[in-house]
């Protein structure tokens, strides 16, 4: 399961850059949820009924953390700063789930779960520095963004973990997504984008959008918290490490070269998850 979240996520970098082809990052955000929302219909009925009250802000704070907010983040990012700066910060995810896990929530931190972040974060770092013609145009606001994104993430994944646990996965993200996607439709109605879809029709930026908005979000969102339930939250953050390994992979498949130090990067990578999925032994106090 992680190994599909790696893939369906490490293709949202390029769909998004296919989709500000025709959409501002506003456009794309707000039109990405809106698709996620409306596929997530179905599921409504059964969310409706099995989610108990009490448990709604909870969900709504899954949503806008999880989703809403990093949807509009990424977006804005990747119009000033390069791919690679992207990749790196996007590793961060486990190591914001750490923090906010300990801080707010109280969860018990382990010498090796530590060791195994900060392992997979250098070597997601490696990783893309390795690549000599990655893109790593900085623009220091705009770079910012991803940052605040994976805090949200953190977030994310902390509140499915300590508050949803027992929750249906499917029908959380229904109800997560209809609660940030009847603002973000609203939205999406005060932009230029249904002009745009009107005079253009059935387009690459349409379709990149609307691939990243089901495949990308919705069910994305419901592996990643099923897979959250039935391991730990950092277990599941550690996907943003293998996304980078992903890419660099379909590189090589491209005709492009591993260096030693993308082939050390993957190696620490790999030695990161382990560490961090491995039953603890030592607790940090």
């Amino acid at each position: 399961m992680l190994g599909l979240l790696t893939v369906i996520w490490g293709s949202s970098y390029i769909l998004i850059k296919k989709g500000l082809i025709l959409f501002s990052p506003i456009e794309l955000a707000c039109l990405r949820i809106s698709i996620s929302f409306l596929a997530s219909t179905p599921f409504l009925f059964m969310a409706f009924r099995t989610i108990p009250r009490q448990k709604y802000v909870y969900v709504l704070l899954t949503g806008i953390f999880g989703s809403g907010a990093p949807a509009f983040l990424f977006a804005l990012s990747m119009t000033k700063s390069g791919s690679a700066i992207n990749g790196i910060i996007n590793s961060l995810s486990p190591l914001w789930t750490l923090i906010i896990g300990y801080y707010l929530f109280k969860v018990e931190i382990t010498a090796q779960k530590t060791f195994g972040v900060l392992i997979g974060f250098v070597g997601a770092l490696v990783l893309v520095l390795g690549k000599g013609d990655a893109d790593f145009s900085v623009h220091l606001l705009y770079t910012m963004l991803p940052v605040v994104a994976t805090f949200c993430y953190g977030m994310s994944t902390n509140l499915m973990k300590q508050k949803l646990q027992s929750q249906n996965p499917i029908y959380t993200t229904s109800l997560a997504m209809m609660m940030i996607g009847i603002p973000a439709l609203c939205g999406l109605f005060l932009t230029a984008a249904p002009q745009k879809i009107m005079s253009t029709g059935i387009s690459l930026s349409l379709l990149s959008v609307a691939f990243l908005a089901i495949f990308g979000t919705l069910i994305a969102w419901m592996l990643f918290y099923y897979l959250v339930q039935r391991t730990d939250a950092l277990f599941g953050a550690s996907v943003t490490y293998i996304i980078p390994l992903l890419a660099v992979s379909f590189g090589l498949l491209d005709g492009e070269r591993l260096s030693v130090f993308q082939l050390g990067g993957m190696v620490l990578i790999l030695t990161g998850v382990y560490f961090t999925t491995k039953p603890n032994r030592m607790q940090l106090h």
